[in-house]
């Protein structure tokens, strides 16, 4: 459970010119919140020593867990969600991860927010 971690990078986020939509991911990817087995990070070790790096190649096409900016109002706020791909149309959000002015947080779930509300009105 990694709800209870901030993360930042200082000195990451002046050197590429702040985050924006096209590189947020690049950031993320540095966090403890990273899946070095998405597709993403198999995309990102299969092309960056070739022509491929720069192409804009479809994670759509493949199955199983990705990354993907899903809302944006840049530079302030970004919404990422890890999700399982099934099919070319079929995702299912596996967690939601926002970035705040740089800072990267996890989403607690539906159920921890439920559970820690039911318990502070019982003990109340």
């Amino acid at each position: 459970d990694l709800t209870g971690i901030e993360w930042r990078f200082t000195e990451w986020i002046g050197p590429n010119g702040g985050l924006r939509p096209d590189n947020v991911l690049e950031y993320f990817g540095l966090s403890p919140f990273w899946d070095p087995s998405s597709n993403n990070a198999i995309l990102r070790m299969q092309t960056q020593f070739n022509e491929l790096q720069n192409a804009s190649l479809d994670l759509r096409q493949m199955t199983g867990i990705e990354f993907a900016v899903t809302y944006h109002e840049a530079p302030a706020l970004f919404i990422i969600t890890k999700q399982r791909r099934s099919n070319p149309t079929k995702v299912t959000p596996v967690s939601i991860y926002y970035v705040v002015n740089g800072n990267v947080y996890e989403a607690p779930s539906l159920y921890s927010i439920i559970s820690t509300r039911m318990l502070s009105s019982i003990k109340h």
